[in-house]
């Protein structure tokens, strides 16, 4: 009880509390890293749950240490791609808090998540956002999430992508929005309003909880 109540002061409020009791346990909790924290993963996806079709195609893009991978799961996807270059990109995150271990990240969502990828719902894929993208036909994700290195030329490319990979009823939806032009995420709000001004994507929520949700203006 101790442990629990530990780990869910993460959570301020009353109400996020009492949910965060109802919430089954997660797997892989990344208490070690503030940024993928169970308050703010329960967060995220209390805000993005609605736009995340039951028996959907979907895919994250950025899965670091897979904390948020069981609540997409818990969407019910027939199909949950998880994109990451781990171990490609360097041997270790040098922005990692805790253990920065790109292998050790790779090896322990594999293990974790063995039953469901074993059955095909999940599919692990060690490629570039893009690289990954590329490789899939136009109109077939459900929806996309994006959790890269929120810069703004990554954003852009991964954008020019998605808006075609998702379906016409579709959605493009990701985490660190930040409005401020000082923030270092700032590159995805920009990319994601400049493609809203451009006529291109049409926006249901940005900055709630931090994440967007969009769609492409021309499905």
């Amino acid at each position: 009880m101790i442990s629990g109540m530990r780990n869910n002061r993460w959570i301020g409020g009353a109400g996020r509390y009492l949910l965060s009791l109802s919430q089954p346990r997660r797997r892989l909790p990344a208490y070690d890293e503030p940024s993928s924290a169970p308050n703010r993963c329960l967060e995220r996806f209390e805000t993005i749950k609605p736009y995340l079709k039951p028996d959907g195609v979907g895919a994250e893009l950025g899965v670091f240490k897979g904390a948020f991978v069981d609540y997409l799961l818990s969407s019910q996807p027939s199909k949950l791609y998880l994109v990451d270059p781990w171990y490609r990109l360097a041997p270790e995150w040098s922005w990692a808090v805790g253990n920065g271990s790109t292998v050790k990240a790779y090896e322990r969502i594999i293990h974790e998540f063995r039953p469901e990828i074993e059955r095909g719902v999940i599919e692990p894929c060690v490629q570039f956002s893009t690289e990954f993208l590329e490789s899939k036909p136009d109109g077939y994700f459900d929806w996309i999430y994006i959790d890269t290195d929120h810069k703004y030329e990554s954003t852009l490319a991964e954008l020019e992508l998605a808006v075609r990979k998702v379906k016409s009823s579709g959605f493009i939806i990701g985490d660190d929005w930040a409005e401020d032009p000082n923030h270092r995420d700032h590159g995805t709000c920009k990319a994601v309003r400049e493609f809203e001004q451009a006529g291109r994507l049409s926006l249901h929520l940005a900055g709630e909880t931090q994440q967007f949700v969009a769609s492409s203006a021309c499905g």
